[in-house]
């Protein structure tokens, strides 16, 4: 019995090696262990480890899947833009609150996610995006937001929750025509589902994903290690809040005023009703409003954490955007979208800020559809695709001094605004590049410009900026929380 048994284990172990071992003529990378690959998880941290170890293009295993790693800027954007790396992994579908699976613009594949994402391109332009309309809504959020900064009395606050509100504001006034009081508790518990559904997006959740054989333990063993009760439950929970938003729409919808891109979607819906197949579907609208929901306001509302923690870590950065502002802009007048080429501070500030806190340091995987190759290291089928580019924003090859904060970096000489042209991928790059990329810059010259116009963000006294942590939650790289002092300026 027991020679059968270790006869078993050594097929087993045989098969497991034959099954992963590592095609011919592929990138360099760790050494990888049967079952469970070579990885247990990639951080920017473990990327930047593996780059200074095996180069920019690395190939590891997590699990049963294969990883490849890019960090050449050159390299990662010409991938990126090609068609056999288009697709998201399968295994994504679980975070999808549509019945079918397919619909949205973030996780979703194929002609329903092309169809999706042109959908919310061509409302958002309609609904004022990169126009005065939409100008008109930021910066009634920002004054809003300066206003409650002001209740503060220049004591030291930790991260207000006004922040969090005025970003959701903005994408849920485009969405569904609702605005949030800035200390709203509905807000609060939003984006407490917001953070649950962060907080239990990590590496445990996805472990029986990249290793099938914990995915046939019973529910109650997935349910303690790896807390996939948790993650669904807050799931759940989120599609409810779309759900009844959305429910509320479709009472109130009047064909001839539409008001948000839920409007839009559900008259696009009335009038392909008797198409075979449309790709029209309630279930999508429901993955469109959520990742509208997820993305649109979180991340700003972390890059804005950046800003206000720069400001208050670098106050010379601070105080020559603030004499610019002065210099172009009355103190008792808003800074407008038509000062932008006027205040190049501004915007090489918000460019520094983008590039220094790699948001997303780890670009979401993408997944090769065919057997192909990059730089030319064979990759095969089902491969999945990641950039990091943390690694690109902190790499000599394109940043001088990369460490160091330095909003000059994007001015000329003579002090004008210069885009980057290498080596900054702050919203992606290809077929899947940030589809609210123009939205995201508006609101932030806004409220970045608010926020210096009228404070002085400053550290307690006895707070030493430098010791200040990175945390990661969701993905996202962010300061840890600590307490700022909102200054008025005089």
């Amino acid at each position: 019995m027991l020679v059968a048994v270790l006869l078993m284990c050594a097929l087993l172990l045989l098969y497991a090696v034959l099954r992963d071992r590592r095609p011919r003529n592929c990138p360099p990378g760790p050494t990888e262990i049967p079952f469970f690959g070579g990885m247990p998880f990639v951080d920017e941290f473990v990327a930047d480890k593996l780059k200074k170890n095996y180069g920019d293009i690395v190939m590891c295993r997590i699990g049963s899947y294969r990883l490849v790693l890019l960090f050449d800027y050159h390299v990662a954007k010409e991938v990126l833009a090609r068609k056999e790396f288009a697709d998201r992994p399968s295994f994504f579908e679980n975070m999808n609150i549509d019945d079918q699976r397919t619909g949205g613009v973030l996780l979703s594949n194929g002609q329903q996610w092309q169809h999706d994402r042109r959908f919310v391109l061509r409302s958002l332009r309609d609904l004022g995006m990169g126009k005065s309309y939409l100008e008109e809504a930021i910066n009634m959020e920002a004054e809003a937001l300066v206003q409650d900064l002001r209740l503060y009395r220049a004591e030291a606050v930790m991260f207000p929750d006004s922040f969090r509100t005025a970003a959701l504001n903005i994408i849920w006034q485009m969405v569904a025509s609702t605005r949030f009081d800035l200390r709203s508790k509905e807000v609060e518990r939003i984006y407490n589902l917001t953070k649950g559904f962060q907080r239990n997006f990590s590496v445990v959740n996805f472990i029986p994903t990249f290793i099938p054989v914990l995915d046939k333990f019973p529910e109650f063993i997935k349910n303690k290690i790896f807390g996939e009760d948790l993650f669904q439950k807050v799931l759940g929970e989120m599609r409810n809040v779309v759900r009844k938003t959305i429910n509320e729409h479709l009472k109130e919808y009047d064909a001839d005023h539409p008001r948000d891109l839920i409007d839009d979607y559900i008259k696009e819906m009335d009038q392909n009703s008797s198409t075979e197949g449309s790709l029209f579907r309630r279930g999508a609208l429901d993955q469109i409003v959520n990742d509208m929901f997820q993305t649109g306001s979180d991340t700003i509302n972390n890059i804005l954490r950046w800003v206000v923690y720069l400001l208050a870590r670098y106050p010379e950065a601070a105080k020559r955007m603030q004499d610019q502002i002065d210099s172009v802009v009355p103190r008792d007048t808003m800074v407008s979208l038509s000062d932008k080429p006027s205040l190049p501070q501004v915007e090489a500030f918000i460019m520094e800020t983008l590039r220094y806190s790699s948001l997303l340091p780890i670009h979401v995987q993408r997944m090769a559809t065919q057997d192909t190759t990059i730089g030319g290291y064979f990759i095969p089928k089902g491969t999945l695709l990641r950039v990091g580019s943390y690694s690109i924003h902190f790499d000599p090859r394109y940043w001088t001094d990369p460490e160091d904060f330095n909003p000059d970096r994007f001015l000329d000489p003579s002090g004008r605004y210069v885009a980057p042209k290498n080596g900054f991928m702050a919203f992606g790059a290809g077929r899947r590049q940030c589809a609210g990329e123009v939205l995201a810059r508006t609101e932030l010259f806004l409220f970045t410009a608010a926020i210096a116009q009228n404070f002085d963000v400053l550290p307690p006294p006895t707070t030493d900026l430098r010791r200040v942590k990175m945390t990661s939650l969701g993905g996202l790289r962010a300061p840890e929380d600590q307490e700022l002092i909102y200054r008025p300026r005089p």
